[in-house]
């Protein structure tokens, strides 16, 4: 019995050292793995123009967990299609915005269901693009006007009227920019930004420019960003930078830039040449020093055939631009990470061009 307890009580011992010593040398744990970049984003939404008079503008939705595309999620959702040319679409708050050009209309649609909350019927006015201000949004329209809505309850409360055919229109420094295109009217294009004042709801000032503005955008809420299409032809596309501080141009760029985003301090900024329907380049400019700091972004030999839209999702910083290849078969979206180097790609609807991040 004696016998017994004495090795009982030394097994324990044994026992007890051989845990401990397994603890010491225990392998560390592996790391857990990096997160995938687009998993910062659910997904992404792409609107498709379509043809003018077709009525086939569509919302594709590309799932960034899955690797699958919606072709009309609106469709699907909505079972009736968004109508003829869409031409802008903006996320705010937990809405959708969808501009529809030529069926006159911004459709509004929850964010994460696609249900249409209401269609806002904006008859004759042609509707552009769309901007936000607090409770407030603004949508530029062909005939003239820049239309105000509120958010919340989605009606529309006042227009005012600012050029020709204002197109473009951004929030900066606590005041709306519109530029007046006057593209329905070449060659006499129009050459002003209208500033508008939010509290009085009138323009405070024409900010003289490049004829023909179109895409602008805002920086640091200060300065305000300007591409001008010139006509097509002895005057090029310009790009122009306006201090919202003195609502002046402060800058003109020898760049002939035809759209463009922006991601932190970078503008990732392109150009196309419909004449001879080449695509010329994709550059990076730093809006610190004013220099191009990328004179191509693409660095791994993809080809665009014909760029129609480019987003950065800020999350992350990878690159979205559409290509509307031929403009009379579906094109596709390309997702470039930083450093200019394809991710991968997929074939969306007809003429992609605005896009959305499902964040």
């Amino acid at each position: 019995m004696r016998l017994w307890n004495f090795l009982r009580k030394n097994l324990l011992w044994v026992l007890v050292l051989s845990l401990l010593v397994a603890a010491c040398h225990r392998p560390e744990p592996e790391p857990e793995p990096e997160p995938q970049p687009d998993a910062y984003a659910s997904g992404l939404f792409i609107l498709n123009e379509g043809l003018y008079l077709q009525n086939n503008s569509t919302l594709s939705y590309y799932d960034f967990t899955t690797g699958t595309l919606t072709g009309d999620l609106f469709l699907d959702v909505n079972h009736r299609g968004l109508g003829d040319v869409g031409n802008d679409m903006q996320k705010y708050g937990s809405k959708l915005y969808i501009v529809v050009n030529n069926s006159n209309i911004v459709e509004v649609a929850d964010a994460k269901t696609v249900k249409s909350l209401k269609t806002i019927n904006l008859s004759g006015k042609q509707p552009r693009y769309i901007a936000f201000l607090g409770d407030k949004g603004y949508i530029s329209c062909f005939d003239g006007d820049v239309v105000r809505i509120d958010t919340a309850s989605l009606e529309v409360e006042a227009s005012l009227h600012t050029g020709p055919n204002p197109d473009g229109i951004c929030a900066c420094n606590g005041k709306i920019y519109v530029s007046n295109s006057g593209g329905l009217s070449a060659p006499n294009y129009g050459n002003t930004v209208s500033v508008i004042d939010p509290a009085s709801f009138t323009v405070s000032k024409d900010i003289e420019v490049v004829i023909n503005p179109t895409r602008i955008k805002a920086y640091n809420d200060r300065y305000v960003y300007l591409v001008s299409n010139g006509n097509y032809g002895s005057v090029p596309y310009t790009f122009q930078k306006i201090d919202s501080q003195t609502d002046e141009v402060i800058k003109t760029y020898d760049l002939e830039v035809l759209n463009f985003d922006i991601h932190h301090n970078l503008a990732y900024i392109y150009t196309y040449n419909f004449s001879t329907m080449s695509s010329a380049w994709v550059k990076v400019l730093d809006l610190e020093t004013d220099e191009v700091v990328k004179e191509q972004f693409i660095t791994d030999g993809t080809q665009l055939k014909t760029p129609y839209g480019i987003k950065v999702n800020p999350l992350n910083g990878d690159v979205y631009i559409t290509d509307a290849g031929t403009f009379t078969t579906n094109g596709d979206v390309y997702c470039f990470d930083k450093d200019g180097k394809k991710k991968f790609s997929f074939e969306a609807g007809l003429n992609p061009s605005a896009m959305a991040f499902d964040n």
